[in-house]
């Protein structure tokens, strides 16, 4: 059967295949698009490898259309609080702001305080800012035998 495939530049490639296997090795070697990045496209359905180009109703003189595969799609980050031992909460994560500094996990708005979602690290962080405040406020502080001088 001769159709056509329509690039990704706009031109239109004369092919004689009868399946999409054979039409995704063809693209492959006139155009050096991997098979892998290939998306071909028929009146509004996808061509899936492995079928003919008969069962999507390609005939005599049609045109394909040629795009390549996106890239990405990668799922969102959930938040890691644990509602109970076995169910974790289902929101969103929030970007920047919901990732703990102490325990490295990402959280939702209602829990990405470390108070919320009892970070195991809260402890040790409240001790070394309470030792940075009283070493501050010992160095800052006034000396009684300065003001005895005066």
């Amino acid at each position: 059967m001769h159709f056509f495939v329509r690039d990704l530049s706009g031109h239109s490639l004369p092919f004689d295949v009868s399946d999409v296997n054979s039409l995704q090795y063809a693209i492959a070697d006139r155009t050096a698009i991997p098979i892998e990045e290939q998306r071909l496209v028929y009146g509004s359905s996808q061509l899936v490898p492995g079928r003919s180009l008969a069962e999507y109703g390609v005939v005599e003189g049609s045109t394909v259309g040629l795009a390549l595969r996106l890239k990405g799609g990668a799922p969102k980050k959930r938040c890691g609080f644990m509602l109970n031992p076995t169910d974790r909460c289902s929101q969103a994560a929030v970007r920047i702001v919901g990732d703990c500094q102490l325990c490295s996990s990402s959280f939702c708005a209602r829990h990405r305080l470390a108070e919320d979602h009892s970070c195991p690290k809260l402890s040790t962080c409240r001790e070394q800012a309470y030792e940075r405040n009283k070493a501050r406020l010992e160095g800052e502080a006034t000396v009684s035998e300065k003001l005895a001088r005066v």
